[in-house]
């Protein structure tokens, strides 16, 4: 799927701070990424995800059968 390179930087961005790969989805008008959160405890590694998910236009975190994760969307930056 093609994506911005706003948000490739913010997929990247995410991947390092959570070491973790990013799962991107289309949505209307845009695009959704999302990732397993890091455990609570690990302070530095939420400083890193909390910087990268700002950059985004929503973001927030859910609960999952799979454990916490976090989610950020980019609107209208899907690339044809």
């Amino acid at each position: 799927m093609p994506i911005s390179l706003r948000a490739a930087a913010l997929r990247t961005a995410l991947e390092r701070a959570l070491n973790d790969p990013v799962h991107l989805h289309p949505i209307d008008g845009g695009i959704r990424l999302h990732a397993t959160a890091p455990p609570a405890a690990e302070v530095e590694r939420w400083k890193q995800a909390y910087d990268a998910l700002s950059t985004a236009d929503r973001w927030g975190g859910s609960y999952t059968p799979e454990g916490p994760e976090v989610w950020a969307e980019i609107k209208d930056e899907v690339s044809t």
